[in-house]
């Protein structure tokens, strides 16, 4: 089965280069002409400013970074746009045990309890707070500053989900790295989004070189964070080596790209045995992109292997999976992790649009793994919606979620959602 799914790695790239036209995309958070200019102390026009802005923000569909209102300072020095996104969701479950009431997360799937196999909630905890800050804009010596933050904190407590600066090439900050394709990531109302999509997170550098009109390729480094399972004879040390991702992409028409990416990444543990720390070097390659079919029907698509990679695909992210102890004493190895993923979006009209979605990851343990007889194998996530833009503020959409968890030891348990949201944005 493994050769079966390294090989749809091929099968996607011959069916990327297949393709030459613009790319269309889900346009209640892409939209354009959105941005309005309500203090000018230059002559700035509205549409010079959102593009400045979209620059500045960060790639992912999902990400909101557009704010409706802007400020324009003196000699044209300055952009500045404030905004908030308000996202409130009615959820209803049926199946086995989903925690959240606002992420789907297939790794997460509990039993569920006797006459507990239905459940109805409601979330707001994805809503946002954001500024958009562009100095000397339009000039080589461009700088944007961008802050983003959700009530993802404990007890639904404001929580940074971005902070990042951008000058030139180089981006410096808490952001995703390198190795997340925030453009190509398919669209859901679910926060959590596509199981088996890279998506992680936290402080890294990059520098972004264009080499053609058309292609682009990116450096950088990711701050070493781990997640292990360990046992009585290894133990997790801090970390002193940083993660380093890279990519060249090939970008065409409107949007339209393909994505190679690698990483090496560099894990330390201690062995107690020994009385010395270890470093495992692990690493992983990925494919991705977004291209049109036919029409006003267009594809997402990523596929992406390695070892000791597990923290970056979402549904891996904190399982203990990037190293795990085996029964050899004073030993720990990497498990083999892959991640595929396939969305289809279709624009109707300037207002409305859907999107089908379908991940899948999986985990590879070595025979001599210690791990407990429930930890996660593979699992599959399916997201179905419609999204309808009112106006440029607010928009309504309806999804079913689908979520499938499978262990090591054969137990399988799956959990259904539909959820309807209302989207405000200024």
């Amino acid at each position: 089965m493994k050769k079966v799914y390294k090989s749809s790695l091929l099968i996607i790239a011959m069916a990327a280069g297949a393709f030459h036209a613009s790319a269309q995309r889900d346009n209640r958070l892409n939209e354009e002409h959105v941005v309005s200019v309500v203090v000018n102390e230059s002559e700035a026009t509205a549409d010079e400013v959102e593009k400045a802005f979209r620059q500045n923000a960060p790639e992912s569909p999902n990400d909101n970074a557009m704010p409706r209102f802007a400020i324009v300072g003196k000699n044209n020095k300055f952009y500045l746009g404030l905004g908030a996104q308000f996202l409130g969701e009615a959820v209803f479950d049926w199946g086995d045990k989903m925690p959240s009431a606002v992420l789907m997360v297939p790794s997460s799937i509990e039993p569920s309890a006797p006459g507990n196999r239905s459940d109805l909630r409601f979330g707001w905890q994805s809503s946002n707070i954001y500024m958009n800050i562009v100095a000397l804009p339009n000039t080589e010596d461009q700088i944007g500053v961008f802050l983003k933050l959700n009530f993802f904190g404990k007890d639904n407590s404001v929580k940074v989900y971005h902070l990042y600066a951008k000058y030139r090439g180089l981006q410096v900050g808490y952001n995703t790295g390198l190795f997340t394709d925030g453009a190509a990531m398919p669209f859901t109302l679910d926060f959590e989004d596509a199981a088996g999509y890279p998506f992680l997170t936290m402080f890294n550098a990059s520098w972004t070189q264009h080499f053609t009109k058309n292609l682009t390729g990116a450096i950088g480094i990711d701050a070493p964070t781990v997640s292990f399972t360990c046992s009585s004879t290894t133990e997790e040390v801090n970390q002193r080596i940083p993660t380093v991702p890279m990519y060249l992409q090939y970008g065409w028409g409107d949007g339209s790209h393909v994505r190679l990416s690698g990483m090496v990444r560099p894990l330390m543990y201690r062995d107690l045995t020994a009385a010395k720390n270890r470093v495992l070097t692990g690493g992983g390659v990925q494919l991705s992109g977004v291209t049109p079919v036919v029409g006003n029907l267009s594809a997402q698509f990523n596929a992406v292997y390695g070892k000791g990679i597990a923290s970056y695909i979402q549904d891996d992210n904190g399982l203990g999976f990037d190293a795990v102890a085996t029964t050899h004493s004073g030993e720990m190895k990497m498990p083999e992790t892959m991640g595929l993923t396939g969305a289809l979006t279709y624009q109707f009209s300037d207002k409305v649009s859907s999107n089908l979605v379908y991940s899948h990851v999986t985990n590879w343990f070595d025979s001599d793994a210690r791990m407990a007889a429930d930890t996660y194998r593979y699992g599959d996530y399916v997201a179905a919606n419609v999204i309808w833009a009112i106006n440029k503020f607010a928009s309504v959409g309806l999804e079913y979620d689908y979520g499938h968890r499978m262990s090591t030891s054969g137990t399988s348990r799956h959990t259904n959602r539909l959820q309807c949201q209302m989207a405000v944005t200024f």
